[in-house]
């Protein structure tokens, strides 16, 4: 389910809970929902934290000095070192 699907059936759940029978169940579904948006999210930033590591490694590989890669990436100097204590 893509982070579209899921906003989708959170609108579609919302409009079903005006009946109250249907209340509980609307109530599990929207948070096993949420969970799946929490979920997507959760992935989609530490892809991105891997990625980032693993250009840093590469420039790094290559020669290029922590300043160079922080101009380059944007990231702090910190930021930057910390990344590549965690290799």
């Amino acid at each position: 389910m893509n982070e579209q699907e899921v906003r989708e059936a959170l609108i579609e759940w919302e409009n079903l809970s005006a009946n109250k029978e249907n209340k509980v169940l609307y109530e599990a579904r929207l948070k096993y929902l949420r969970d799946q948006l929490s979920n997507i999210r959760g992935e989609r930033r530490l892809g991105r934290e891997e990625g980032m590591a693993s250009i840093i490694q590469r420039m790094i590989e290559r020669g290029l000095h922590v300043s160079d890669i922080v101009n380059i990436t944007g990231l702090k100097e910190e930021e930057v070192q910390e990344i590549l204590s965690d290799k």
